[in-house]
């Protein structure tokens, strides 16, 4: 047992295992790691780590790019990812102020603008499928220019119906921003890049979700809620340009071969008897000696790179269903996607909360969000270098050795967010003032970022292709539950009042951090499990684990 992960009585080489450090510690004393030799490592302060997946020779593998090309791609994709956030919440505090002009209740209009969320979760598989078939560029491209589009055509809308089928184009749009990232992250960066990755991303998101109520409170307050879609329809313009130029195709075959670990007996207090015991591999890949000229910058801006697969749209399609036997599958939408659930419902009822509680107006209850800013940048500053530092740390202590289980630690963060319900919910019964209510709101925040960029770097690490479907499946689930939930939110609030409520919502987010803990546990033994199984997984991720 590691560090409280069970070992596998099955297999003795388990996926997603791997040696991520050159230098162990046994004994407090540091010492070398001879299976690292001849492979791959990192440059600068990351020089000691060994490279998971081992890059190609192959210029055209993205994990060979230059950094600049990874940088411009990846903020490429998280600015977009911000406008992504944004759009859904953004007409947030004008809902009461909406329903007066319609002449309709809150959740009329909660749950007519809450289309995009039914847009998002139905496109959600599909574009997976497209991705797969066709590479994530062209998706990516069809994805910008469908938000941008829907955009204009939600601020020409003149009644509620013209609302719902552009909000639904809106989410068939938003769906690869918040799925898809997560391929291209595993697709670019090594193991213990992709951690400060996965929370950048995150953070981008939530910064739309929080900066978008609180920008379009003030264009409803002072103009309507049609000149919000036209301001943001700008940088949607903005994006679709970036995406062409900055954005190329990241989908590359590798042949891969696996490289055992010998045994290595222990000789001065070095590895003892054995590294893991031979347990963890770390990928060679086969590559032509010839090297193959770099693809020029014109060449790799073409939208049509040909097929990927000759497996037809419907089996693609239907792939992410067999992980529903996945207990990771079960983890990701507990921690990952019902959070992000609880935490999208308080925007949508802030309206209602902030007025009843607080008599606040439009632009005030968009200044709440600024502890939602507060907490996401926290989460950023603190984890974002952290969280792949802290799996460094922790390999070395395990002679070099690498668990993806590792990631998990920083679920504890979703107590910030039992805190944040519960606390906001006492609090308000004692008529605490609003700036009460807004620390409140920076604890929810906080915790998304952290444990949601957690769990899905721990999928990307685990799964490796095959975390673009389970993913898939997990948003899917999130976002029919959370436009369920736009019918009767705010009436619950009226209803039930803020107290229970927000007490309602806490007991959902205590209900499922404990998810975290027989996944941090028995890990290992899903993974071994699932490789155990290619039948019913497929044998696409599992190969790309074999370096993990």
């Amino acid at each position: 047992m590691t560090f409280g992960i069970l070992e596998d009585r099955y297999l003795e080489k388990v996926p997603g295992t791997g040696l991520l450090s050159d230098q162990g510690i046994v004994h407090g004393h540091e010492i070398a790691i001879d299976e690292a030799k001849g492979l791959k490592r990192g440059t600068g302060k990351y020089a000691h780590v060994v490279l998971i997946p081992q890059p190609s020779d192959d210029p055209r593998d993205p994990l060979n790019w230059p950094r600049w090309k990874k940088e411009a791609c990846f903020w490429t994709l998280a600015f977009a990812a911000s406008l992504d956030g944004a759009l859904s919440p953004m007409v947030g505090p004008g809902y009461v102020l909406l329903a007066s002009q319609f002449n309709v209740s809150v959740d009329d209009v909660t749950s007519s603008f809450g289309f995009i969320l039914l847009g998002l979760g139905t496109f959600m598989l599909a574009q997976n499928a497209l991705a797969v078939k066709f590479g994530h560029r062209i998706v990516y491209l069809i994805s910008v220019s469908l938000m941008f589009i829907s955009c204009i055509w939600c601020a020409l809308s003149p009644n509620l119906a013209s609302i719902r089928a552009s909000r639904l184009f809106q989410g068939f749009g938003m769906s690869a921003l918040q799925s898809l990232v997560a391929s291209t992250l595993e697709q670019i960066y090594c193991v213990h890049e992709r951690g400060s990755r996965s929370v950048i991303w995150s953070f981008a998101i939530m910064a739309g979700i929080t900066l978008g109520p609180l920008i379009c409170s003030y264009v409803i307050q002072n103009l309507s809620w049609e000149f919000g879609f036209w301001f943001v329809s700008i940088p949607l313009g903005l994006t679709v340009i970036m995406v062409f130029f900055f954005v190329p195709e990241t989908t590359f075959k590798r042949e891969r071969t696996t490289r055992p670990l010998k045994r290595q007996d222990s000789d001065d207090g070095s590895l003892e008897k054995s590294v893991a015991k031979s347990e963890a591999d770390v990928e060679s890949v086969a590559s032509d000696p010839s090297q193959t000229p770099p693809p020029s910058y014109i060449s790799q801006l073409k939208i049509w790179n040909g097929t990927f697969t000759d497996e037809s749209l419907w089996r693609i399609f239907l792939r992410p269903f067999p992980f529903l036997l996945s207990p990771v599958t079960y983890f990701l939408f507990l921690s990952h996607g019902m959070q992000t659930v609880w935490l999208s419902l308080v925007p949508l009822c802030s309206s209602t909360i902030f007025t009843l509680e607080y008599n606040f107006d439009a632009a005030q209850i968009g200044l709440t969000n600024l502890g939602g800013i507060v907490g996401i940048v926290l989460a950023m500053l603190v984890t974002g270098p952290l969280n792949d530092w802290g799996v460094v740390w922790i390999s070395k202590r395990n002679r070099g050795i690498y668990e993806p289980e590792y990631r998990l630690v920083f679920m504890l963060s979703m107590l910030f967010g039992i805190f944040g319900y519960v606390g906001w919910a006492v609090g308000n019964d004692h008529h605490m003032p609003w700036i009460g209510a807004v620390a409140c709101i920076t604890m929810l925040n906080f915790s998304m970022v952290v444990s949601g960029s957690a769990a899905v770097t721990y999928l990307l690490d685990t799964h490796g292709a095959n975390a673009l479907h389970i993913l898939a499946l997990s948003n899917f689930g999130k976002n029919m539950v959370l436009y369920g939930s736009t019918f009767f939110a705010n009436g619950m609030v009226l209803s039930r009042g803020v107290k229970v409520s927000l007490l309602i919502l806490g007991a959902c987010q205590a209900f499922c951090w404990p998810a975290s803990v027989p996944m941090y546990i028995f890990g290992k033994r899903v993974r071994s499990f699932i490789a155990r199984h290619p039948h019913i997984f497929g044998r696409e991720g599992h190969g790309a684990w074999e370096a993990q």
